[in-house]
């Protein structure tokens, strides 16, 4: 007979279940075949930017219903026009299909090495959320603890998660990029094959610009002189990729928890409504 699962192993699931389900879905997006990816990635950028909309979104919303709170009167009319509607939702949603994208791209390039990376940042965020709710929860109002307590989430995981990718990415073997010119290091080490599909074309444009970032430090310095422009360049495409990364990661497992929280609502929601209308 098949051991039945303790209590314990149901409620993390349950409580975790939707965090390793968009794990896995990275996962298996970053390890699948070049030509199995190509036919996922409408599918993979379609889930993927609407996890990132859903904790996004929620974020913004939370922002301007408390700044309206604040300064506004609920009986202005300003109150309803400000409130956010299709430019925020558009504005969001442009958004997170390009750190959609972007995450997607990365992970096809990423090195292996980096999921053990990933995956502690997974852990360490799940800790940090129960931390910051266990003293949220005696502050706010319980119906937006959640969402208080997500808000919260983002900035510190995502920080720490783009040192650590920083870090990784200044520790891996890099290519040796010395003396060459720019147009000359991308000729050598960016595939001009490898299919013409749009998965690809992203690719070859991802590893262009890693490319870059690693040719304008290695050669910042020439002559025993540091070519300061080439150096900050550099460093702002290592900082503004590898944060960028890392924002769209934990926006996704944050996205994930939203939509979580909101089917329960919906759920709980309907639920009360069936048993109002069975009662006598």
């Amino acid at each position: 007979m098949a051991r039945q699962p303790s209590p314990g192993w149901r409620t993390s699931l349950r409580r975790h279940g939707h965090l390793a389900a968009a794990l896995f879905i990275l996962l298996f997006w970053s390890l699948v075949g070049p030509g199995l990816a190509s036919l996922l990635l409408l599918p993979a950028w379609l889930i993927t930017a609407q996890l990132i909309f859903a904790g996004s979104l929620e974020a913004a919303r939370l922002r301007r219903r408390a700044w309206l709170g604040q300064y506004l009167l609920v009986a202005s009319p300003w109150h309803r026009w400000l409130r956010g509607g299709l430019v925020m939702i558009a504005w969001h949603q442009v958004a997170a299909i390009l750190l959609a994208l972007l995450l997607l791209v990365k992970l096809r390039l990423l090195s292996p090495v980096y999921w053990p990376l990933l995956l502690a940042a997974a852990v360490a965020l799940v800790m940090l959320r129960n931390g910051i709710w266990r003293r949220v929860a005696r502050h706010v109002i319980g119906a937006y603890a959640p969402a208080v307590t997500r808000r919260l989430l983002v900035w510190p995981g995502g920080l720490l998660l783009t040192v650590g990718l920083v870090a990784m990415a200044l520790w891996l073997p890099q290519p040796y990029l010395v003396g060459l010119g720019w147009d000359e290091a991308l000729m050598r080490h960016v595939p001009s094959v490898g299919g013409d599909t749009l998965l690809s074309f992203f690719e070859r444009l991802g590893r262009a610009l890693e490319l870059t970032q690693y040719w304008a430090m290695q050669n910042a310095t020439e002559r025993g002189e540091v070519s300061e422009s080439l150096a900050l360049i550099g460093w702002l495409l290592l900082l503004l990729i590898q944060s960028a990364v890392a924002w769209a990661f934990i926006r996704v497992l944050v996205g994930a928890d939203t939509l979580r929280d909101a089917s329960l609502q919906t759920f709980g929601r309907a639920k009360a409504v069936d048993e109002r209308e069975a009662s006598p």
